[in-house]
């Protein structure tokens, strides 16, 4: 897929292929959205995890285009298509020092072991639903920088990613999301909610409190979901 570019007030926002030196922007830019341990202001153990979530997605990736302005990190989405070359090989290396930093204190360990039961919840979804049977792609991470939005970087995203399924000829793809992101967005785009599951956890953030969170996959046709999009 090539270079684009999207005018602005004060630049240009310009989408490219995600490269390595990405995943440092990226991993910030997660903390900041979805960041794990703020109510004990732990900032490190919550970089060290946002960090294991990124590489989490990055690992399956086939895929990934990256956002920016003026130099500046604005938003990414990563994709995989079975069958496919994976974008990066050192993963399981990365992960492997991220995670012995993360387990190198019990906060540590029972944040991250709260993280893996979240993903091992969405892999039970897909078994349940048997969505991977149908579906060959997926959306692995979808985000926007909170500056960034409204400025329809978000759209374009997602616009590149549905050509890149349809130049595949994917027949239909699904994505992960839960209760703390804008689940409109799919919603108005065409997709179908497909399961919705409720998780009561807790979440090591030196509070004995709960924390209730919707999760759900959604599914759609590429060819039907850009058509979706390019008529708003």
């Amino acid at each position: 897929m090539q270079n684009g570019a999207r005018s602005g007030m004060t630049g240009e926002v310009i989408y490219a292929p995600m490269v390595w030196r990405d995943v440092e922007n990226i991993t910030r830019q997660f903390d900041q959205t979805w960041g794990h341990c703020t109510a004990v202001d732990d900032k490190e153990l919550s970089m060290l995890l946002s960090y294991h979530s990124v590489l989490h997605y990055v690992e399956p990736a086939t895929h990934g285009e990256v956002a920016r302005k003026n130099g500046e990190f604005m938003g990414v989405i990563l994709s995989r298509v079975a069958g496919q070359p994976l974008m990066f090989s050192n993963i399981a290396e990365q992960m492997m020092k991220v995670d012995e930093k993360i387990n190198a204190t019990e906060a540590g360990r029972r944040a991250l072991a709260d993280v893996e039961l979240g993903f091992e919840i969405e892999r039970r979804m897909e078994r349940q639903t048997g969505i991977n049977d149908n579906a060959p792609a997926e959306i692995e991470l979808f985000l926007v920088s909170q500056a960034s939005r409204g400025q329809g970087v978000g759209g374009d995203l997602w616009r590149r990613a549905m050509d890149y399924f349809v130049g595949l000829q994917v027949p239909m793809f699904y994505l992960h999301t839960d209760s703390d992101c804008d689940v409109s967005f799919y919603d108005r785009h065409g997709m179908k909610r497909i399961i919705e599951r409720e998780e009561r956890r807790h979440i090591d953030d030196g509070h004995d409190k709960p924390t209730t969170t919707s999760m759900f996959i959604y599914s759609g046709i590429p060819s039907q979901v850009k058509a979706s999009g390019s008529a708003r």
